[in-house]
């Protein structure tokens, strides 16, 4: 059993690549790299690999091998800037050499190659007996990167610690192909029986786990090998498995029963309501559970945000997305919104403090750092979060910029300090959603995009930074906007800014529930009988900043509103916000 966490490797990994970041001297540095490297996954380097191992070269001289650990692993090093072709080619020539000399046992599976600032890792996969015209000919698989990179590839050394490591088949890309296996997983569910509000609840808590074992909140693989280890290939245990494993993340561990799995040991407690509730068990097959391990096979720590968006969009029906207005907006056109509506701001004002040369400015720095920490956002048309994941992964960026400028002459902060100073959080931010599967995928982006921030604060300052148990929640309401009193949700006191992308449904798709809500917002105005439903988000929100009157606002919309005959029809914005801004 390796003796050290992933996350623990994680951490040392970072502080590695931090130190090493300037070294360039071979023959200066290399004994001490190597050192180093091996002590990131917790093995002291002199306990499994020689330097210099002496090996009979064809022409009858010696060669020496930078590092060679027998049967596993054979490195070559170079100076800074120097060729890694050059290293390879040395490096599978010492591989013909020992087999040649009748050292075939002590052929490594992997190749590793660095000159300080880069690294190349070749798996040389030995499925089958090894001999040279075929070991020549085989598929080999490659990853290069660089140092600074180290953290997130730390899985790909598996070997080195003892932990079980699979070839990645190909680099997985968060693309369609992956939001419609798990379109495929909800449909498969939903044919067997298993739908509605337990359905939905339970796949986000799925897309959580997987999401969890990539990212260093789980144990790698942690996840997909509790299911593989756990339960039946035909599925039929399954359900009653995931209920046991979603009880236990909900489940402090000095509350946990004593004889519990050790597997089920070994997940952290989450809290944050995410596994709180009890959902019925899912009825899962040989196939559904196929389904699930599929969705698990993929790479989810690359996971951008528009993901949900899309993920949203597979998994309702087309009809239905037509009746609800749902549409989605690419993360580039969220930028576009949210830059004006206060990224551009905060942003001049943060560079303003940074010129700032007199004796004020460490003040003016905390001052700015609070105020981020007391902004809050409202999305009263969320749908799955987008808007307001990408607004929360812009402040965290912002944020961290801050604790930059504030502790440049510092190496490292303690935890303590980082869990000071890091204070925006996901509770400033709002949403409103009619159905309740974006609901839920709103509420897990947000947490996921949380954990991706802290892994910017690791890398910043080498501190670990894990909100782990979840302490905050965002406040996602499962609501009709339009009927729904706002100030119930967020007081329009306490409100900084609205945005998002509202239904834009025309008037003559509207539903006769949609009609009934147009022309009850707008029951004093002639001719509201013609207006877009977007517009009632308009109507609302005009009544809503009437009582915060530094409200900012920003909405996505069709330019129908903004000509024709809808223009002397919909109600104009306050005073104090412009008609362009909110376009």
């Amino acid at each position: 059993m390796p003796s050290l966490s992933w996350n623990e490797i994680h951490q040392r990994a970072v502080l590695f690549a931090r130190d090493w970041s300037s070294a360039a001297r071979e023959q200066a540095d290399k004994q001490t790299f190597w050192n180093e490297f091996f002590l990131v996954f917790g093995i002291p380097r002199r306990t499994v690999v020689s330097f210099e191992e002496p090996v009979r070269r064809l022409r009858g001289t010696y060669g020496f091998i930078d590092l060679l650990w027998k049967g596993k692993l054979l490195v070559e090093h170079k100076t800074a800037g120097a060729s890694l072709e050059a290293a390879k080619t040395q490096a599978f020539d010492y591989i013909q050499d020992l087999q040649t000399v009748g050292r075939g046992d002590e052929i490594p599976r992997y190749i590793l190659l660095s000159d300080f600032q880069r690294f190349a890792l070749y798996d040389l996969e030995p499925d089958e007996q090894l001999d040279l015209p075929l070991f020549r000919a085989r598929r080999i698989h490659r990853i290069e990167f660089p140092l600074a990179e180290l953290p997130d590839r730390i899985r790909d050394f598996g070997f080195i610690p003892g932990y079980k490591v699979h070839t990645a088949k190909a680099p997985d890309q968060l693309n369609l192909k992956a939001v419609t296996i798990m379109a495929t997983l909800h449909d498969t569910l939903k044919a067997g029986g298993y739908s509605g509000h337990d359905l939905e609840r339970f796949l986000v808590r799925v897309l959580f786990c997987m999401f969890a074992e990539n990212t260093h909140i789980f144990e790698p693989e942690s996840f997909k090998l509790y299911i593989e280890n756990r339960t039946h290939p035909d599925g039929n245990d399954l359900g009653r498995a995931l209920a046991e494993l979603f009880e236990t993340l909900n489940t402090e561990v000095p509350r946990r029963q004593r004889n519990l799995d050790e597997e089920l040991k070994a997940f952290p407690y989450v809290n944050g309501a995410l596994f709180a509730e009890r959902l019925q068990f899912a009825a899962f097959d040989g196939p559904m559970r196929k389904a699930l391990l599929e969705a698990a096979n993929f790479d989810w720590s690359r996971i951008s945000p528009a993901i949900f968006g899309s993920l949203f969009q597979e998994v309702m029906k087309p009809e239905e997305r037509r009746s609800i207005g749902a549409h989605y907006t690419s993360e580039r056109d969220i930028l576009k919104v949210i830059h004006p509506l206060f990224l551009d701001s905060l942003g001049e004002e943060f560079d303003s403090i940074q010129r700032d040369r007199s004796g004020r400015r460490a003040n003016r720095l905390e001052e700015f750092r609070l105020k981020l920490t007391k902004l809050t956002f409202l999305d009263p048309a969320c749908g799955c979060g987008n808007f307001l994941v990408i607004a929360y992964r812009e402040l965290r960026a912002l944020e961290l910029e801050v604790l930059r400028a504030q502790h440049s002459s510092q190496q490292a902060f303690t935890l303590d300090e980082v869990n000071r100073l890091s204070q925006v959080d996901v509770h400033q931010f709002y949403g409103i959603e009619i159905e309740e599967w974006p609901v839920r995928i709103a509420e897990v982006a947000l947490w996921l995009m949380d954990h991706q921030s802290n892994l910017q604060i690791l890398a910043a300052f080498s501190q670990p930074f894990l909100r782990l148990p979840l302490r905050n929640s965002p406040h996602i309401h499962h609501e009709n906007a339009l009927r729904k009193d706002w100030d119930e949700i967020l007081p329009a006191a306490e409100c900084s800014y609205i945005l998002g992308n509202p239904p834009f449904v025309g008037k003559k798709e509207q539903s006769e529930r949609q009609k009934a809500e147009v022309l009850s917002l707008f029951a004093d105005t002639e001719g509201s009988g013609i207006l877009d439903y977007v517009c009632c988000w308009y109507q609302v929100a005009t009544a809503y900043m009437k009582g915060n009157p530094a409200i900012c606002s920003a909405f996505v919309s069709t330019n129908s509103i903004t000509q024709g005959e809808q223009v002397g029809i919909l109600s104009l914005p306050p005073e104090n916000v412009s008609l362009s801004e909110l376009l």
